[in-house]
Formats: structure tokens, C-alpha cells, sequence
């Protein structure tokens, strides 16, 4: 398929390099503007679980489940290696409180028909033998969640924009953007250039960039921070995550992986939680937290990782398409970047090229600011 547009992409982390590869598969002249190199911001940070189990509301929900549902055909479309691995999820808990929650949990999604069960310890351990559980209350499976590696997946995604005659400019910022008849000025590094069409997807910087034009897109501070491993050899046999509810430890909660490069990644709280706390003594902590039921990860020394800001919407919904005041400039922000990426992608360059709108994202929208 062949279009006319000739769009610029600000942002080369997971939604801007997704959406400018789906561009340029659609025939747009693409031209994507990084900052500084690639999966440097949020994406580099991301634990990268691609999963539906705590997004509300239900609407949310559905989104991220479609979403899920189409990491396999963006992987083929791709055909590069992405480290998307599947396996699933088991989040347990130790103790009554976490475990009457998992048991809503999984009553929940399983009326909103995503594959989840409870099972038991000894169930627990035929996926991975090599667990450590001291105590027990109950577990929640979620099979079909998985997770990825953003900087193989930007990279990929990179690559087929340039094998698709697009320009990828890494190193240049933009400073402003603005919209007049004549479309659209990205200015950066003191040079303005032309666009049909701009897409805002610039992670955190997004909503400075919307003020250059006079769109308001509020977002709130999201520190985050993760523990990583150098390379070391497998440590979950089965599962893509694990989530440990309510230790007895010093950490209430922890979720763990592995990726297909042998990096471990250990978070504390849930998906979204909220720290600063970037120094050696919280990383050995959490570290030895996790060892306590991988036994595997007992003196294994961490990688430390500077605390990460997030894009967040301040109503934590995605923001995703145009405004009246600047109809050309499409604006892509959301904290479940990774989940979201192949649908969120593929809708807004349909959007863009089609000059169409999709109704499941209409509750998206900027203009609800």
C-alpha cells in the first residue's frame, strides 16, 4: 500500500518506533527525530510485561487485551529477533489478606474472559521446580502473558523504517512544533523542517512539546525504578514472570524475569509503583528479596540502574490522536507502552493515513483536557 503523507515521528522509544515502523509499512515517508539514542528514556527502563491483569477500567482493559493478542503478528511482521517470550504469570501470595485479593482478582478477569486460574503449590512447582516457597496461601496463573526486550523491538522497528526508505535522526532534539496551512515546522537544532504530519511521542518531554503549540497534555512526576542482573544462567524454567505477594521480608511485593539474554529484572511493588530509591542498598535488597525464593539469585551481584521517569497521563489513560487547534500534529502518550505497542501503533498510522477515526480509542483523546 502506498501513501503520500510525509510524516515526522518525535520519540524513538517503543510507541514512536512502533507507529513510525507501521507508517512506513502503510508507504509514508517517515522521518523519526530521537533525542538521544535509542530506548534511552522510558523504554530502556520498562520491565516490559506484556500483560492485562491489574488495568482498569474494563474499556482499559479490553485494550490491552487486543493488544496482547497481536505481539505475535508484530513479531512475524517484523522478523527480527525482539526477545518476546511467552510463558505466563503466577502471582502468589503467602498470607490470608494478599491471597483473598488474588482470589477477586481471578473472579474478575475471568468474567471479562482473560485465561487466568488459581492453582495450587504443588502446581506452582511443576512449572518451576527450582522455587523456594516457605509459606503459601494461594496463586493466580495468567498463561498467556509474556514479555519483551524494548530495545531489540525499537531497534527492529528502526531498522525496517530505514529498509523502507525512511530516516531515522538520532542526536536531534526538537525544540518546538508548529502547525499552519501549509502543515507542519518541527524545529530542531536550530534547523525548522516540513512535515504533512507530525506525531508527538516523545515520553515524558511530550507535554512541553504540546505547550510549543498551545495544546495542554498534563502529565504527573512517575519515578520508577528496576533491578537488573549481568547475563547469568536460567532461572525460571517456564514462566515469562513471577509476582511474589506480601513477603516475609523487608519488600511486600516483588515481580522477577529473565530475558532471553539472561538479564534479570526485579521490580518491588507492583508494575506501576512509585520510587526514587536508586541506590546499592535498595538493589541488594531487592536482590536478596527475590533469592529467598530463587535460590539461583542467592550472591548474585546487581547492575545499578538510575531511578526512570514514566510517562503518565495525569488520569493514567492514554492519550492517543489530534485536536481541533492543531489537527495534523497526533499525539501518542501512555504509561503501558510495551502491551500496548502493536495495537496502539498500527490504529494511529491507519488514523494518520487514512485520515479516519477508530472508536476504540475514542475515549483517548486529548481533548478531554
Amino acid at each position: 500500500m502506498k501513501s503520500s503523507v510525509n510524516v515526522a515521528v518525535i520519540g524513538g522509544g517503543i510507541i514512536g518506533a512502533s507507529t513510525a515502523f507501521y507508517l512506513s509499512q502503510l508507504g509514508s515517508k517517515v522521518t523519526v527525530f530521537e533525542k538521544d539514542e535509542p530506548a534511552s528514556g522510558a523504554s530502556g527502563h520498562s520491565f516490559a510485561w506484556i500483560n492485562a491483569f491489574n488495568k482498569f477500567p474494563r474499556s482499559y482493559h479490553d485494550l490491552n487485551h487486543d493488544s496482547m493478542e497481536r505481539w505475535g503478528r508484530f513479531e512475524r511482521t517484523l522478523n527480527q529477533d525482539i526477545g518476546l517470550k511467552w510463558g505466563g504469570n503466577v502471582t502468589f501470595a503467602i498470607d490470608s489478606k494478599s491471597g483473598d485479593k488474588l482470589y477477586q482478582d481471578v473472579n474478575r478477569l475471568q468474567k471479562w474472559g482473560y485465561p487466568s486460574r488459581l492453582i495450587t503449590q504443588k502446581e506452582l512447582l511443576e512449572l518451576e521446580p527450582s522455587l523456594e516457597i516457605p509459606e503459601f496461601h494461594s496463586a493466580a496463573y495468567t498463561w498467556s502473558e509474556g514479555h519483551v526486550m524494548p530495545g531489540k523491538v525499537i531497534q527492529a522497528c528502526l531498522n525496517r523504517i530505514v529498509e523502507n526508505g525512511g530516516n531515522v535522526m538520532l542526536h536531534s532534539p526538537v525544540d518546538a512544533i508548529s502547525e499552519d496551512g501549509s502543515g507542519v515546522s518541527v524545529l530542531s537544532e536550530g534547523q525548522v523542517h516540513k512535515f504533512d504530519v507530525a506525531v508527538v511521542a516523545a515520553g515524558i518531554n511530550s507535554s512541553k512539546l504540546c505547550e510549543s503549540y498551545g495544546v495542554k497534555l498534563p502529565q504527573r512526576v512517575s519515578p520508577g525504578v528496576v533491578v537488573k542482573t549481568n547475563s547469568i544462567p536460567q532461572i525460571l524454567r517456564s514462566l515469562s514472570v513471577l509476582q511474589i505477594l506480601n513477603g516475609a521480608g523487608r519488600i511486600e511485593q516483588i515481580h522477577v524475569r529473565q530475558d532471553a539474554d539472561g538479564v534479570v529484572m526485579i521490580g518491588t511493588g507492583s508494575q506501576e509503583h512509585e520510587t526514587t530509591d536508586d541506590s546499592p542498598e535498595h538493589a541488594n535488597s531487592l536482590i536478596e528479596e527475590a533469592a529467598r525464593y530463587i535460590t539461583r539469585l542467592k550472591n548474585v551481584s546487581p547492575v545499578i540502574v538510575p531511578v526512570g521517569f514514566r510517562p503518565m497521563p495525569i488520569d493514567e489513560l492514554p492519550v492517543i490522536g489530534c485536536t481541533p487547534k492543531a489537527p495534523n500534529i497526533y499525539v501518542l502518550l501512555m504509561h503501558s507502552g510495551v502491551t500496548l505497542a502493536p495495537l496502539v501503533a498500527e490504529l494511529a498510522a491507519m488514523e494518520i493515513v487514512e485520515n479516519t477515526e477508530v472508536e476504540i480509542l475514542s475515549n483517548y483523546r486529548p481533548t478531554r483536557f
